[in-house]
């Protein structure tokens, strides 16, 4: 698994702030470094969102229980994005999707479905394995999303290009080469 910590370190090194890992680890945070730190934390869960929104699906197969012929998406163990099937003793059975439920005719289903990950703290791991990609892929997003919140438009420019050549190679390399391109606004 890909630990939190690990890709924050990462960033840390890349934005030469070596003073504040050197810190973290030693446990006396300035209220500056702190800052930092909390700020990259918010770039970790920012950047492990826009890849499993946009470029590699976090799955999950659940089981659950129907009542009256519903099943509410807050009874998931993760914010769904997108259902991908329902099963019913290994086989697929009818149910139709509404912005609250499931309805289907069967008792208990299980549900496999694609999430969005949940906020992590720094003593977290990603919801990602480290197969596909590594954390400096991720540790180049986090890098270009700090930057970019500092102000270094052109520091973020190049972060973020070596993140985007990192998710291509990462893509390639992927057995499930599914992929629908993110929306670009003008």
């Amino acid at each position: 698994m890909i630990k939190v910590k690990d890709v924050i370190i990462l960033a840390l090194n890349m934005l030469d702030r070596a003073d504040v890992a050197e810190a973290m680890d030693a446990e006396t945070l300035t209220d500056e470094q702190t800052e930092v730190l909390n700020t990259l934390l918010h770039c970790f869960n920012s950047v492990e969102d826009e890849l499993a929104r946009s470029y590699f699906p976090v799955a999950a197969l659940q089981d659950v229980s129907v009542t009256d012929g519903k099943f509410y998406f807050t009874g998931l163990d993760h914010t769904p994005v997108k259902i991908i099937g329902v099963t019913s003793g290994g086989k697929r059975v009818k149910y139709r999707l509404t912005p609250q439920y499931i309805q289907t005719n069967a008792a208990n289903i299980t549900v496999e479905y694609n999430f969005c990950p949940d906020a992590k703290d720094l003593g977290g791991e990603s919801d990602y394995d480290g197969i596909c990609f590594g954390g400096r892929l991720m540790a180049y997003g986090v890098a270009a999303e700090y930057c970019l919140i500092r102000g270094g438009i052109e520091e973020s420019q190049g972060w973020e290009s070596k993140y985007s050549l990192a998710i291509e190679g990462a893509r390639k390399l992927s057995p499930a080469r599914r992929y629908i391109p993110p929306r670009r606004w003008a």
